[in-house]
């Protein structure tokens, strides 16, 4: 999405005109083809969580003067995280994960653990970010007080979830290139496709 800038003005959040046509229909990824590739799939999909992320932060400031348009945007990020955020989750904590459990150092080892508890938490805090979303729908105009809780709670599911992709792409392509097989990298792929409803 390019950020269009009111007239004589330098560009802030508060200047950003939000089209959330642009965010619900946002740009198509080659999805078939990084399936075939899993561990590149999850760090392509990283990228698609920090757009969502952003979009997220962006709308604190327009529920006052752009509030339908906040709320469409806010909503569409939303739903990629109950439905793709859902799947990216699973590919980890179901699909490899538990292939590569046994191989780890005790490093490692700690640091898988500690990326399942990231995810729980991550889990709670978007509840809440959810139920204070539904409120936010619910009002007109929005409150300041709904809006404050709003951008607590996404400043801290942000600060998650940044941390949490850094050290992820910074180790699982690694580890998972060093003690998978092709065979297995396959089921894998295999697994993910049919958790999307597509064919292997």
């Amino acid at each position: 999405m390019t950020p269009v800038t009111r007239t004589g003005g330098n560009r802030g959040y508060d200047e950003i005109v939000i089209r959330p046509a642009d965010l619900i229909a946002p740009v198509q990824f080659a999805e078939k083809t990084t399936l075939d590739h899993p561990l590149e799939h999850l760090t392509a999909c990283h990228r698609r969580i920090e757009e969502r992320l952003a979009t997220l932060e962006r709308v604190i400031p327009h529920f006052i003067d752009k509030r339908d348009e906040a709320i469409s945007a806010m909503e569409s990020s939303l739903r990629f995280f109950d439905t793709n955020g859902s799947w990216h989750t699973a590919d980890e904590e179901e699909s490899l994960f538990p292939r590569i459990a046994d191989r780890l150092t005790g490093d490692e080892r700690g640091f898988i653990d500690k990326l399942e508890a990231e995810h729980q938490e991550a889990e709670n805090i978007f509840t809440k970010l959810r139920a204070v979303a539904a409120k936010l729908k619910e009002d007109t105009p929005c409150s300041q007080e709904r809006i404050d809780q709003y951008a607590a709670l996404c400043r801290t599911l942000c600060t998650i979830y940044r941390g949490h992709i850094q050290a992820e792409d910074a180790r699982i392509p690694e580890i998972g290139h060093r003690v998978l097989s092709e065979a297995e990298l396959e089921l894998i792929s295999q697994e993910m496709k049919l958790r999307r409803g597509l064919q292997p």
